[in-house]
C-alpha cells in the first residue's frame, strides 16, 4: 500500500477538518462555514463514507491532503508529511537526501510536550509558583486561555524537569537535544529554564517546538527573557508565535496584524483579535512574511510605542514591502500605553479604534517626520527628505509614486522634480535586501471560475449518469474544455465509451490516478442533486448541459472572430471564407438556443 492511501486510512476528514472548522451532521455528511471564502450560510460538505470535502461557494475540494495544502498553504510534499506524521506513517526518503530521522524528531515533540504538561502542571499545583500565578492574573488572563496556550512554570531548582523527564524514559541526551537541559564540561545536565513563566512555541500545525521563559523579579546577569535553543524541529527565524491558532482567521480576513511580544498575541486573541500573530520580540525576517504571505498579502503592524519599536516597525515595514506587501500602521498612543497588550486592558475600545483606522504606512510616516522635524530649516528638510525617500523608492504603484512625491516636495518646498530626481536616483542604488521579492508560488486558495464549475457539473453529471447520457457525451469534444485536468477526465470517459465500458466503477477502476478528483465531482453533483426539490435527470441536463454547450459556442466563436482578423490581414481569402461559414453556423446555433429559452421561459 503507498503511503498516501495508508495516511488516507488513518486519518479520519471530519476530524482532521473538524479541528478548525464547526461541522454539523446532514443526512450521511457533515456541513460547516467555509475556511476558504466569506460566506453566512454553510455551503462547505464533508464527507466521511468518501473522505473528501467540497465548498458549492467557492467550488474548492478534494482529499485530506488537498485541505491540508489549502489550509496550511504548503505543497503536496509537506502536507504528506504533516499527515504522516499525524497518522504515525513512515514516510521513505530518497536514497542520499539529508534528513533527521523521523524517529529523532518524533522524541523531540514528545519531550516539548511533557515539558508543558510538567511546567502547566507546577504552575497550577505548586506553591512555589504563586508569583507566577499572580504575575498571570495581574496581565488579566483568563485560566482557559493559559491553558489554551499552554502556559506554566519553570520551578527555581535547576534539577526539577531534569529528574521528571528521566523518570518518563527519556536519556538526559535527548532532553538537552530538546533545548531543555544544558550539557555542563563535566557531562553533567541541568535544567535550561528556571523560575520563569513559560510560554510554549508552536509550530505552523500546532506542535511545541520549543519555549520562551520570562523571569519574574529582577536578578544580576539574567535576562528578562531566555528562549529555546535552535534545534531540530525550532528554527526561530522561520516560527511566527500564534500563527496555528491565527491562520484560519487571517485567511478568512484577508489580512494579518503583527505585535511584538507573546502576552500581546495572547491578549488580543483573548480580545477576539484572532488574526494577530507575533515576531516574539525578535526582528521579523524575509522567512516569517514568507509564510505569512501563504495566507494573505494585507499586514499591519502594531509593535511597541517605544523608541525600539518604532525602529523595529521601520525594517518590518521595508522587509514587507519587499517581499510584496500591502502595509498598514497600527500606533500605539504613547500617553496611554507603551504595546497593545497595555492599550487593550486599559482603554479597549482605544484599540478597536486604532485597529479600524490604521494607517497607510506612507501616511504614518509623513505624519511622524512632520511631528518630529523642524521642516523650517535646511537640515531638517534633508533628514526629512532621507526619512521618506527609501520608503517612497518602494511603493510599487506609480500613482502612489507620483502622489507622495508631491506631498513631500511641498513639504520640504522644492520642486517636485528634484524629488523625482532623487528618487530615480535612490531606486537605481536600492539595496539588493529591498528590491521586490521574486514572485512566489501562489498559494492563496483561488475561487473557480464559472466556467470550471460548470465543467465541473458536466462531468459529474456524466460519470453519475453515464448509461443515460452517453450520446450528450458522443456530441462533446475534449476541447470544449478549459481546465486539463477536465480534459484528461473527458478522455478516460471516452475511451471507455469506445469500449462500451462507460460506467463510472469502470473508469475509477482502470484510471486510478483519476479516482479522488472523480470522487470530488460526482460527490459535488450528488450534493447539488439533494439541494435541489423535485430534480429530474431532464432539467439536470438543461441546467447544465445546455449552458455548457453555449458556453462552448460562445468560446469558439471568440477564437474565430481572431482566426478570421488574423487571416484578413494575411490576406488569406480562402481561410477567411471557411472560418467565416464556421462562424456563421455557430451563430445560427445561438441564435436558435436564444429563441428556445425564450419560448420555454413564456411557456413556463
Amino acid at each position: 500500500m503507498q503511503p498516501s492511501e495508508e495516511i488516507k486510512e488513518k486519518i479520519n476528514i471530519v476530524d482532521l477538518i473538524g479541528e478548525t472548522v464547526q461541522l454539523k451532521k446532514a443526512g450521511v455528511n457533515f456541513r460547516g462555514l467555509c475556511p476558504f471564502h466569506h460566506e453566512k450560510s454553510p455551503s462547505f460538505i464533508v464527507s466521511p463514507s468518501k473522505q473528501i470535502w467540497h465548498c458549492f461557494g467557492c467550488g474548492l475540494g478534494g482529499d485530506v491532503f488537498k485541505f491540508i495544502e489549502q489550509s496550511e498553504g504548503v505543497e503536496f510534499r509537506e502536507a504528506l508529511d504533516i499527515l504522516a506524521s499525524r497518522a504515525g506513517v513512515t514516510l521513505r526518503r530518497p536514497e542520499g537526501s539529508v534528513s533527521y530521522s523521523p524517529d529523532k524528531k518524533k522524541t523531540l515533540y514528545e519531550i516539548n510536550n511533557w515539558a508543558a504538561m510538567y511546567y502547566a502542571k507546577v504552575l497550577s499545583d505548586s506553591e512555589s509558583a504563586k508569583s507566577a500565578r499572580e504575575y498571570l492574573r495581574k496581565r488579566g488572563l483568563k485560566a482557559e486561555t493559559v491553558k489554551a496556550w499552554q502556559i506554566g512554570y519553570a520551578p527555581e531548582s535547576y534539577h526539577a524537569f531534569e529528574e521528571f523527564i528521566v523518570k518518563k524514559g527519556y536519556t538526559k541526551q535527548e532532553a538537552a537535544d530538546a533545548g531543555l537541559l544544558v550539557r555542563k564540561d563535566d557531562g553533567s545536565f541541568f535544567d535550561r529554564f528556571h523560575d520563569r513563566v513559560m510560554f510554549s512555541i508552536f509550530d505552523m500545525h500546532g506542535r511545541i517546538v520549543g519555549f520562551t521563559g520570562r523571569i519574574l523579579q529582577d536578578k544580576e546577569g539574567a535576562s528578562k527573557y531566555v528562549n529555546s535553543p535552535e534545534t531540530v524541529i525550532y528554527n526561530k527565524s522561520r516560527l511566527i508565535y500564534g500563527l496555528h491558532l491565527a491562520k484560519t482567521e487571517i485567511r478568512r480576513q484577508d489580512a494579518v496584524i503583527v505585535v511584538e511580544g507573546n502576552i500581546d498575541v495572547i491578549t488580543c486573541h483573548e480580545a477576539k483579535y484572532a488574526n494577530v500573530v507575533g515576531s516574539s520580540g525578535t526582528a521579523l525576517t524575509a522567512m516569517q512574511l514568507e509564510m505569512l504571505k501563504r495566507f494573505t498579502e494585507n499586514i499591519s503592524f502594531a509593535l511597541d510605542a517605544d523608541e525600539a519599536g518604532l525602529a523595529a516597525t521601520r525594517r518590518a515595514v521595508e522587509l514587507a514591502l519587499a517581499a510584496g506587501f500591502n502595509v498598514k500602521i497600527i500606533s500605539i498612543p504613547k500617553s496611554l500605553a507603551k504595546d497593545p497588550d497595555e492599550l487593550i486592558r486599559k482603554d479597549p475600545g482605544r484599540w478597536e479604534d486604532q485597529v479600524k483606522n490604521a494607517q497607510s504606512f506612507m501616511d504614518f510616516y509623513f505624519e511622524r517626520v512632520f511631528a518630529t522635524i523642524d521642516l523650517q530649516s535646511n537640515t531638517g528638510k534633508k533628514q526629512a527628505v532621507r526619512e521618506i525617500l527609501p520608503l517612497l523608492s518602494q511603493l510599487p504603484d506609480s500613482i502612489d509614486r507620483v502622489h507622495f512625491a508631491q506631498k513631500l516636495a511641498g513639504a520640504v518646498e522644492v520642486s517636485e522634480k528634484v524629488i523625482v530626481d532623487l528618487l530615480n536616483k535612490n531606486s537605481s542604488q536600492a539595496k539588493p535586501a529591498l528590491k521586490p521579492a521574486a514572485p512566489q508560488p501562489d498559494r492563496q486558495p483561488r475561487k473557480k471560475t464559472k466556467q470550471e464549475l460548470l465543467e465541473a457539473r458536466v462531468l459529474g453529471l456524466l460519470l453519475k449518469f453515464s448509461e443515460e447520457l452517453t450520446v450528450d457525451l458522443n456530441i462533446l469534444n475534449e476541447s470544449d474544455f478549459s481546465v486539463p485536468l477536465h480534459q484528461e477526465i473527458f478522455r478516460a470517459m471516452s475511451a471507455e465509451n469506445k469500449a462500451g465500458r462507460l460506467q463510472l466503477e469502470n473508469v475509477l477502476a482502470d484510471y486510478p490516478g483519476l479516482a479522488s478528483e472523480i470522487d470530488l465531482l460526482v460527490f459535488a453533483l450528488e450534493n447539488e442533486i439533494a439541494l435541489t426539490p423535485g430534480w429530474n435527470l431532464e432539467s439536470l441536463k438543461k441546467t447544465f448541459l445546455s449552458q455548457f454547450h453555449l458556453e462552448a459556442i460562445r468560446r469558439r466563436m471568440l477564437i474565430l472572430t481572431a482566426q478570421i482578423k488574423n487571416a484578413e490581414a494575411a490576406g488569406k481569402k480562402e481561410l477567411v471564407k471557411s472560418l467565416s461559414f464556421e462562424f456563421n453556423n455557430l451563430a445560427t446555433q445561438l441564435s436558435k438556443f436564444h429563441i428556445q429559452h425564450e419560448f420555454q421561459a413564456k411557456k413556463a
